[in-house]
């Protein structure tokens, strides 16, 4: 959509909006005065009745009357429509809408200026009974009757969701062609890949309201992070932090470059092919760059809230991505040129160090038998100068190993050994030669072809004297320490690759009751393991992990030779030989059937136990039931003897009867409480969600606290921290402890309680200080005690401080207090961040 259809729509919608607004500022005031008149109805004014009630039901905007208790009064045939009612059905409440709707809703209203009749408006977002998103324009008057009292409020709610999503629409496609056209800008303006993609991720971090995005090159099959936002950056620079290099297979962005499709993953902890970089994020957006049906890029950004991105992202950003994947391939073959060249010269002179180097004692031979070159290395290893390199250059072979084969313990040996090697023309590894002088050397023989035809051989040798040496002492080591291996309590077993015994300890033998003639002549899974299916499964996912040398203890069922059970716990490791090539597995097992018969007879206990903490808890629950309906039942006729005989009761008798209902208050009281006290323990497995604490204070004290404002005044921040926490209980601390300073306000003073929160460095602290009647430092001891009282409050039951406390620690809190009689309280309680 071009800038100037653009311009034209939105003219024409501000046209219809003028007309709109003309039309009910007419209807608006006509209504308006027909219900100001009609407040008190009487019979020569029925039929005005008549047409205002037509008129209102014709409508084209929906209308609704609401008293200040959230009763509809009035609503039209548009307003049913709107609501998604069907035209029989009544809407006598605004609470039938769903919670969140008829909080919003509840809000706005309250935040009117009730004492002036000056039209009110304001825009909405709700969901009808039909499912439906609706924005919707209300405006709001007061309602008087003729003692000028407001009574009630008119609304006239006009349905702005298709304007409102052509708004948005004219909005993202302005934002859209601003964007592509500066970074196409920038983009022509640089061959440079690297500034290319640092201008692009920076653009689109921004356009899609995040502070990660990454681009990614393919370069030879591989996925390599060229630049990125936010913290994967060095601060002030263009360095990528722990750059990534992906191959093609793995992650989320491998997927999307293999598949060649956009992709929105909405919460990333549910995808298997997440890869965490500089920190978990819940919600992704991968696009490819395509040029030619190949994927030559791929941008990804990333989020800490679940579903951020939207679909109409993913489309612009694919379609982005093609106008610029011509420029980005350009920088890419630029780079790749680039890298090509630097491998290249990187390899070289890696090659020309490693030859010359001091540890590689190598000889390059001509296919027809000349030397080509000779490393440092060799000539050391022979006590050669390093100036008569020179004088190997172009020598023969021949003449070099009559030269050389006297310092070979079997000189013959070594020459026709070579001539048999050449002649073969088969690589061959690792040959011992012995020294006269008691070197041993390692010999390695490799031809060399290029392109299909041989080009020379490369002959290297190493001094393995101690390696060779080291074997030896290892021979004897083993001989000396068998002896302890086989009389130590752990069972070692020893298999190769398809799970033939190849050796074991004594250990071994005793627990399984198997002699050790019995156990070299069998698979150890065929005569030990009790499952064969599942166990042998079991052994063969194992083995294959240690493999990779991984060493995970499991537990195995086995049986023993007389045919009894036995629980072994399991550990392994691979067995490989010089070339890492692993040839088998070590097995090290402990018999632990006795500690796990002890476990299972603990984890009865256990149950047993929580089976009884669950029948007191319902116990718990009966009898305060059962206990609450007698008190109920006493209390009734208490009233009723009061009443019955109010002129017959004497003073003393009045007397006896108060302290009665304050005793049966007081019961009615410790019952609650004693369930409270069962309860405790059954909350404290409930979830923790993050909680807009902002909301949970606002609300707490406009529920409980507005009716006593002008006695009690509740002082707190704007804003609260957002904290992770069990929502009912977060609640009740906070509403138990400002409760608490006002049932013990100073009530000769101008009362108040201060909330306030400090931002530590794993916890917020947070503080509720009143001025009121203050605890005796005697008391200090009893505060946090259950069914502790220090007066005789029959509102107050001794278990509350105790409860919160149990719920804050529970939370790995803490929670203290300073008291001084006379002066107020301040408690003080962490919650972990």
């Amino acid at each position: 959509m071009s800038v100037n259809e653009i311009e034209i729509l939105k003219r024409a919608l501000n046209r219809e909006r003028e007309a709109k607004e003309i039309a009910e500022k007419f209807v608006e005031q006509r209504i308006f005065n027909l219900y100001s008149e009609n407040v008190s109805l009487n019979k020569k004014f029925k039929s005005q009745s008549e047409f205002q009630r037509i008129l209102i039901d014709n409508l084209v905007d929906a209308l609704f009357v609401i008293d200040f208790k959230g009763n509809i009064l009035q609503s039209n045939k548009e307003a049913r429509k709107l609501i998604g009612l069907k035209s029989f059905e009544n809407f006598p409440n605004i609470s039938e809408f769903s919670n969140n709707n008829y909080k919003s809703l509840l809000h706005k209203f309250k935040n009117l200026n009730l004492k002036i009749l000056k039209e009110k408006s304001f825009k909405w977002n709700f969901i009808n009974r039909k499912k439906e998103n609706k924005v919707v324009m209300i405006k709001c008057k007061l309602l008087s009757s003729g003692d000028k009292n407001s009574h009630a409020i008119q609304a006239i709610v006009r349905d702005i969701t298709t304007e409102h999503k052509l708004d948005l629409q004219l909005q993202r496609n302005l934002e859209e062609q601003k964007f592509e056209s500066l970074i196409l800008k920038h983009l022509l303006a640089k061959d440079d890949l690297y500034e290319n993609a640092w201008t692009l991720v920076n653009h689109i971090a921004k356009y899609l309201k995040t502070d990660d995005c990454v681009f990614y090159s393919v370069v030879n099959d591989k996925l390599i992070q060229i630049a990125a936002t936010g913290n994967k950056v060095k601060t002030n620079s263009k360095t990528i932090i722990n750059r990534l290099k992906l191959p093609v297979t793995e992650g989320i962005i491998g997927k999307v470059a293999r598949s060649k499709q956009g992709l929105i993953i909405n919460d990333t902890s549910k995808d298997q092919s997440y890869i965490v970089d500089d920190a978990q994020r819940l919600s992704e957006i991968t696009v490819p760059i395509i040029l030619d049906n190949e994927v030559i890029g791929v941008i990804d950004s990333e989020h800490p809230e679940k579903n951020h991105y939207e679909q109409y992202q993913l489309d612009f950003l694919s379609k982005m991505t093609t106008s610029i994947a011509l420029r980005i391939k350009a920088s890419i073959t630029e780079f790749e040129k680039n890298i090509n060249t630097e491998e290249l010269i990187r390899t070289k002179s890696r090659l020309e160090l490693i030859f010359n180097s001091d540890h590689n004692a190598e000889v390059v031979e001509s296919f027809d038998g000349l030397i080509l070159d000779v490393g440092n290395a060799f000539l050391k290893l022979f006590s050669f100068p390093l100036e008569q390199k020179k004088a190997f250059i172009g020598m023969s072979c021949a003449t070099a190993r009559e030269n050389l084969k006297g310092y070979f313990k079997n000189e013959d040996e070594f020459v026709t050994r070579i001539d048999e090697l050449i002649t073969n023309r088969n690589p061959h590894l690792q040959e011992i030669l012995e020294l006269k002088d008691g070197r041993f050397l390692s010999r390695d023989f490799m031809p060399v072809v290029l392109n299909g035809k041989l080009d020379c051989f490369v002959w290297r040798y190493r001094d393995v004297t101690l390696s060779v040496n080291y074997e030896k002492n290892i021979e004897f080591e083993k001989t000396k320490y068998k002896s302890i291996i086989d009389n130590m309590n752990l069972g070692l077993l020893e298999v190769d690759n398809n799970d033939n015994i190849l050796s074991v300890n004594k250990s071994l033998a005793v627990m399984s009751g198997y002699s050790t003639q019995e156990l070299f002549v069998s698979k150890a899974k065929d005569l030990l393991l009790s499952n064969q299916n599942e166990l042998n499964s079991l052994f063969r996912e194992k083995r294959e992990y240690h493999k990779h040398n991984y060493s995970v203890p499991f537990e195995l069922e086995i049986i023993r030779k007389d045919g009894t059970k036995r629980n072994w716990l399991t550990s392994g490791n691979a067995l490989k030989d010089i070339n890492g090539v692993a040839y088998g597995s070590v097995w090290v097992n402990l018999d632990i059937t006795e500690l796990k018969n002890l476990i299972d007879k603990n984890e009865k206990l256990i149950k047993n136990l929580t089976d009884s903490n669950e029948e007191l808890s319902h116990y718990a629950h009966l009898v305060s039931h059962d206990l609450k309906t007698p008190l109920r039942t006493i209390s009734t006729f208490v009233n009723w003897i009061k009443d019955d005989n109010e002129n017959n009761l004497t003073d003393e008798s009045i007397e006896h009867i108060k302290t009665l209902e304050d005793t049966i208050l007081d019961m009615d009281k410790l019952i609650s409480s004693t369930l409270q006290f069962a309860e405790i323990r059954s909350s404290d497995g409930k979830k923790n969600a993050r909680i807009n604490l902002s909301e949970v204070i606002n609300t707490l004290i406009a529920n409980n606290f507005l009716l006593f404002e002008k006695e009690f005044k509740i002082r707190y921040p704007k804003n609260f921290p957002i904290i992770e926490y069990n929502e009912v209980q977060i609640k009740q601390i906070f509403q138990n402890l400002i409760d608490n300073s006002f049932k013990y306000r100073d009530k000769k003073k101008s009362s108040y309680v201060e909330i306030a929160f400090e931002d530590k460095l794993d916890h917020y602290l947070f503080k509720i200080k009143d001025n009121g009647i203050g605890i005796d430092k005697s008391y200090h001891h009893m505060v946090f005690t259950i069914f502790k009282k220090m007066n005789q409050r029959t509102d107050s039951s001794g278990i509350g401080l105790w409860i919160i406390k149990k719920i804050i620690e529970n939370a790995g809190g803490k929670i203290w207090f300073e008291s001084t009689l006379g002066e107020g309280t301040t408690f003080y309680f962490t919650v972990k961040k």
